[in-house]
């Protein structure tokens, strides 16, 4: 990613939004697409978790717990806005509970995860990010909360 310039032409002659260039790459599941968007001192701030991840070794923790988690786990981009070196996406999620979630068992149930991300760009890399997601519909969801009643 360009900080200049932050779409690439696809083969389809479309134009990716950076978000959905950073979506894509964390559908991989891959660590060697998606770690190649972020520099190597990142810090994430996973406000919902309560947890700071730094650099590569923390994204890959982070992407093997989201991953073990999650193993089919698939995002779709809802919006992003680009500006002054920040990118906020918003995201939703969805995947089988296939493994544990923060001390959580596996539940075996099919989850979506409404979530947003601020990011801040620094030399064409995601230097900074903020994540907060929705931990109260995700337990509602796999029956660890109950359901809200209007």
């Amino acid at each position: 990613m360009n900080t200049a310039n932050t779409k690439v032409k696809t083969k389809e002659t479309k134009t990716k939004s950076a978000g959905q260039q950073i979506i894509d790459a964390w559908n991989s599941r891959a660590d060697e697409i998606i770690l190649p968007f972020y520099s190597t001192d990142y810090v994430v701030e996973d406000i919902t978790a309560g947890r700071i991840r730094e650099g590569w070794e923390g994204m890959r923790q982070w992407t093997r717990s989201v991953f073990t988690a999650f193993p089919n786990l698939h995002y779709t981009l809802i919006d992003d806005v680009e500006k002054d070196g920040k990118i906020v996406l918003h995201w939703l999620a969805k995947g089988n509970h296939q493994g544990p979630l923060m001390k959580i068992p596996a539940t075996g149930k099919n989850v979506f995860i409404h979530g947003m991300s601020i990011l801040t760009l620094e030399n064409g890399k995601i230097k900074h990010g903020q994540v907060m997601w929705d931990l109260a519909g995700v337990l509602r969801q796999i029956g660890l909360l109950p359901e809200i009643n209007h």
